[in-house]
């Protein structure tokens, strides 16, 4: 498997099915487990050992994509990190790099540790969300318009579909947070001042903002969408209350004068007819007018006339 010597650090990548992987960790029965139960892990292990000064190391499987549609589709990243030894397994570059390989080898040549060429790998990795980032950027500057244009069912439910990205980005992106910190944690502060390092940390509090902002806008959605539902539920109700009440003198005129019976005088009236109209239109009046003057048929109204202008 290929094995890259650098000036300060070697790196080899391996098959972590196979025993060259297991030829490079200490002996430890700890240690040999995680490799035997961490092939696909649905979240990230992440371990330390810093028992000994000088002999530090860090070691773990890092879920570095994750599929949106299914859950068992995911690639993870596994290592192993001392001050002498960085071994990991095989990561494939031409997809996931902002560089090809090469570039990355000849920017791995000037790093001063091995610490520093793993933070170039996670900086890679992370470069590949940005990119995805940036796209899923697009479809929500979309969506933002599509809340005011045409706002419907379609709509909330690509809402709850991008809802559902950011939430797997901050998931794996904590995935490298916590990878930064442990790296402080167990090689000390010296760490942090190279530049690789603090290149990558960057790069990860970049990712963190976006995503953080992007979950901002998503939830200002939501309400908004909530607000526009709840109102333009409650002037559909309204509309049909006031529409239902309009209509009540008619319904109870007719239902009145559609009985039956064999004594009623109104059907010998010779303007019966028009008399029974006019009794409904005034009685209807009346409600209209009793309506109006309580406010309750202003706004319905005026949202009714606006429509109809649209249409024309």
């Amino acid at each position: 498997m290929p094995q890259y010597v650098f000036t300060h650090a070697i790196w080899h990548e391996e098959d972590v099915e196979g025993a060259s992987f297991r030829k490079y960790l200490p002996e430890n029965k700890k240690m040999k487990n995680w490799i035997d139960q961490s092939k696909n892990p649905a979240v990230n292990i992440l371990h330390t050992h810093t028992v000994s000064r000088g002999k530090e190391s860090l070691w773990g499987s890092l879920i570095y994509k994750q599929s949106a549609t299914s859950k068992e589709s995911r690639e993870v990243f596994h290592f192993y990190l001392s001050k002498h030894i960085f071994v990991t397994s095989k990561f494939d570059f031409e997809q996931e790099a902002d560089l090809g390989k090469g570039e990355i080898l000849k920017q791995m040549e000037s790093a001063a540790s091995s610490v520093e060429v793993m933070m170039i790998i996670l900086g890679e990795m992370v470069a590949s969300i940005l990119h995805k980032i940036d796209s899923f950027e697009e479809r929500l500057h979309d969506l933002l318009w599509a809340i005011k244009e045409q706002n419907n069912k379609k709509t909330l439910g690509e809402i709850e579909n991008i809802r559902h990205e950011i939430l797997l980005w901050k998931h794996l992106i904590m995935g490298f947070q916590e990878i930064k910190m442990a790296i402080e944690e167990t090689f000390g502060k010296d760490v942090t001042e190279q530049v690789e390092y603090r290149r990558t940390a960057t790069r990860i509090e970049r990712c963190v903002m976006l995503v953080d902002s992007y979950e901002d806008e998503v939830n200002n959605m939501v309400d908004i969408e909530n607000v526009v539902a709840n109102y333009r539920g409650n002037e559909i109700m309204k509309t049909l209350t006031v529409l239902t009440t309009l209509f009540t003198p008619v319904m109870a005129w007719g239902a009145l004068w559609g009985m039956n019976f064999e004594n009623m005088p109104e059907l010998k009236w010779k303007f019966g007819y028009l008399g029974s109209m006019l009794i409904i239109l005034g009685s209807t009046f009346v409600l209209y007018l009793y309506l109006k003057q309580k406010g309750w048929m202003g706004d319905i109204l005026q949202s009714i006339g606006k429509s109809a202008s649209r249409k024309k």
